[in-house]
C-alpha cells in the first residue's frame, strides 16, 4: 500500500522537474513570467488596499472577500514558484531548493498550486455569472480595472499554470484540503458580519431561509469539486498533447541523482518511456530515479 506522502506526491517529489519547467519556453522565461505576474498581483493588492484607505474608506473589509484572499494566494504562489524556477535555471537545470526542503513545505506548495488553479476559476464564474449582472462594475476606471484584474486576469493566471507549464496532475487528496479552506471562509463571512455589519456576499445572508443558505453553501462546494475535476482534466489533456505534438521539448526534463553506499553499490542505467517521452533513469540503492545522461555512472 502506498504511503500518505506518496499519494500526496511528496515522496518522491517532482523528479521530472515539472513544477519549474514548461514545454513551450525555457525555465528562465518561465521564471520571468511568474515573477512578473507576482509583481503585478502584488501591485494590485497594494493599490486596492490604498484606494480603500484613502478614497472609499472601506479597507477594513478588504480581506473579508474570498476574491481578495484567493488573489493573495495567486500572488504568493507566483512569487514562490518564480523563485524556485529562477534558482533551477541558474543552477543549470539540475535541482531547485524545494526538492530538499521538508515535506510540510512541499505539501504547502502543492496545496497552494491546487488552490490557485481552482479558486480563481470559481471566483470568475460566480462573479461574472451571479454578481456582475446585478452591479455596475464598469462605472469608473478604477472599478473596471479592479474587476478585470481580480475577476478576469485571475483565471488567466490560473490557466497559464494549467496549460503552459509542466505542472503535474494534482493529487485527489488535495481536493478535501480545498474544501476545508472554503468551509473556513464561511466562518469569515459571519465573523465579518458580526464585527463590521455586512455580508461579503449577499447570497450568504440567511434572511430567514436556512435551507436556501445551505443549498448555496453546498452549491459552492459542488462547484469547487467540478472545477477541480476540470483543472485535473485540462492538465491531463495538456500532458497528452505535449507528448504527442511536442516530444522534442517535453523530453528535455531531466534530473541528477547520485548513489552511494558503504559497500559501494553500483548503478545501472535504463531508458524508459514516460508521459513526456523518454527519460534517462538509473537504479541505485534507493530505487529508480532520474539520472542526468551527462554524468557518467561509476561502479
Amino acid at each position: 500500500m502506498k504511503s500518505f506522502s506518496t499519494l500526496l506526491r511528496l515522496d518522491p517529489f517532482d523528479t521530472q522537474h515539472g513544477l519549474v519547467t514548461s514545454p513551450f519556453f525555457s525555465s528562465r522565461v518561465l521564471a520571468t513570467i511568474r515573477l512578473v505576474v507576482a509583481a503585478y498581483t502584488f501591485a494590485v493588492l497594494v493599490f486596492s488596499v490604498t484606494w480603500g484607505i484613502v478614497v472609499t474608506k472601506d479597507a477594513a473589509g478588504f480581506f473579508s472577500y474570498f476574491t481578495h484572499l484567493s488573489y493573495t494566494g495567486i500572488c504568493g504562489y507566483f512569487f514562490a514558484a518564480g523563485f524556485q524556477t529562477l534558482t533551477y535555471a541558474r543552477r543549470g537545470q539540475k535541482a531547485y531548493p524545494l526538492q530538499r526542503w521538508a515535506k510540510p513545505w512541499r505539501f504547502l506548495h502543492l496545496a497552494l498550486l491546487s488552490t490557485i488553479t481552482t479558486y480563481p476559476l470559481l471566483v470568475s464564474v460566480v462573479f461574472w455569472g451571479i454578481i456582475a449582472p446585478d452591479e455596475s462594475v464598469f462605472d469608473n476606471r478604477y472599478d473596471a480595472w479592479s474587476a478585470i484584474s481580480v475577476h478576469l486576469l485571475n483565471s488567466v493566471f490560473a490557466l497559464f499554470e494549467i496549460l503552459l507549464t509542466n505542472t503535474p496532475l494534482s493529487s485527489w487528496l488535495l481536493l478535501p484540503f480545498g474544501l476545508l479552506l472554503l468551509s473556513g471562509y464561511v466562518g469569515i463571512v459571519y465573523i465579518t458580519y458580526a464585527t463590521q455589519g455586512f455580508y461579503a456576499y449577499t447570497f450568504m445572508a440567511p434572511d430567514g431561509h436556512p435551507l436556501k443558505l445551505a443549498l448555496h453553501i453546498l452549491g459552492v462546494a459542488a462547484a469547487e469539486c467540478v472545477v477541480f475535476a476540470i483543472a485535473y482534466g485540462l492538465v491531463f489533456l495538456r500532458q497528452r498533447v505535449v507528448a504527442r505534438f511536442f516530444p522534442s521539448t517535453s523530453s528535455k526534463v531531466s534530473a541528477t541523482s547520485k548513489y552511494a553506499s558503504a559497500a559501494g553499490a553500483s548503478a545501472v542505467s535504463l531508458t524508459v518511456g514516460d508521459i513526456y517521452g523518454k527519460a534517462e533513469m538509473a537504479m541505485g540503492p534507493d530505487g529508480w530515479s532520474d539520472l542526468d545522461v551527462s554524468t557518467p555512472v561509476k561502479g
